[in-house]
């Protein structure tokens, strides 16, 4: 079975019938690229940043899928005619008029967002002065391509679609303003969300047309302590946009897998998701209130599968190495019995994570995810297993 064949029946199986479990468990890592550079100097293998809003989810694909990724995300990156661009000032602008500037962390250098092109917007006459990115234009879809013509035969391509309806639009105006006019009703609100919805359609339909088996939809929801949104305003106002996407994808291709993306407390979305046709949910943040790992997969294993789970808030930047190993082999037992499970990080690998627990990861999901399962066991009895270098 290969990668494509594994992530593909994982994530299918709580829809089927029958023998529903891969080879062994799949993975998808996703890191920021501190970490790529660090990657790239143990495996010899060049490191590749693109020029997108969400370019550690489609960068560094031979990296990672030489360290064990089963999965290869394709997305949009900005086109020939709108790079992002340095200003004298030292920002940078990107296609969608956001401004950033670079603000170094203790675990990496972030680019943080300084102005938004709608912010303080009160009106639908002042979004149409707005111009929206063409998902169309030319040279938006060359990575893609190229990803696709490279790794489609044996990995599965994943559509990248993060920040589909509500994210995008909120970055575009600002949080507080844009969850105010929300519960106020500006007339723009609407107005903005079909916007950004027509966009997602239009990338998603061409990376379905491209080879895309997973189309990966999302927006944040949650906080550590619950919703960031009301889920009475959500149901109301962003799920029958989101919805108006996921049709359309599901018209392209009846058997596409549909993946949403949400950090945070949010089971009081789950049901509303698995109503709509998600197949899979990600990032399944184990540190946020109620997303215990082991009572996700009981409530809902049977309806969706699960994608993520490994703790990189705490695990892989602060354990050791047999901390990581432990943390897989937990969640692959609590989460993939029968299939369903696809392990990933509750977010991209940051650079504050020793290398060693990253190789580990891939390591460890190599040797604890085999099908049928090994049960799980507490640290003092587990020795990690060695970890290896890619050949």
């Amino acid at each position: 079975m290969n990668a494509k064949e594994r992530s593909l029946r994982a994530l299918r199986a709580p829809r089927v019938q029958g023998s529903r479990e891969p080879d062994r468990v799949p993975m998808y890592v996703t890191v920021v690229s501190e970490m790529a550079e660090a990657l790239s100097r143990i495996t010899g293998i060049e490191s590749h940043n693109c020029d997108a809003y969400l370019t550690n989810r489609i960068s560094h694909a031979e990296i990672l899928t030489t360290l064990g990724n089963d999965v290869v995300g394709i997305g949009s990156t900005a086109p020939d005619c709108c790079p992002t661009r340095a200003r004298p000032d030292g920002f940078c602008v990107d296609e969608w008029g956001l401004v950033y500037r670079q603000v170094p962390h203790g675990f990496g250098v972030y680019q943080e967002v300084v102005e938004r092109p709608l912010s303080g917007i009160t009106s639908a006459g002042e979004l149409a002065r707005y111009t929206m990115p063409d998902p169309g234009a030319t040279g938006r879809l060359d990575v893609a391509k190229d990803h696709s013509q490279r790794y489609g035969r044996d990995y599965a391509l994943l559509g990248v679609i993060e920040c589909t309806v509500f994210e995008m639009a909120w970055n575009l105006v600002g949080l507080e303003q844009f969850l105010t006019d929300m519960a106020l009703r500006r007339d723009y609100v609407g107005l903005l969300l079909d916007m950004v919805a027509d966009y997602s359609i239009g990338v998603g339909l061409e990376l379905i047309h491209l080879g895309a088996g997973i189309m990966l939809t999302g927006d944040d929801l949650g906080m550590d302590i619950g919703p960031m949104i009301s889920p009475k305003m959500w149901r109301e106002q962003i799920r029958p946009r989101l919805q108006r996407v996921l049709d359309a994808y599901r018209a392209a291709k009846p058997d596409i897998i549909l993946a949403y993306h949400t950090c945070g407390s949010v089971l009081p979305f789950i049901d509303d998701l698995i109503e709509m046709g998600i197949d899979a949910l990600n990032p399944i943040q184990v540190t946020a209130n109620g997303m215990d790992p082991a009572a996700l997969k009981r409530q809902y294993g049977d309806r969706i599968a699960l994608l993520g789970g490994i703790d990189q808030r705490h695990v892989l930047p602060e354990g050791t190495p047999q901390d990581v190993d432990l943390e897989v082999r937990n969640r692959i037992w609590e989460m993939g019995q029968g299939g369903g499970y696809m392990v990933a990080p509750t977010h991209d690998i940051q650079a504050d994570t020793p290398v060693e627990n990253v190789l580990q990861l891939f390591q460890s999901v190599k040797e604890w995810g085999q099908y049928p399962l090994k049960p799980a066991t507490r640290a003092s009895e587990v020795d990690p297993p060695a970890v290896m270098l890619p050949a």
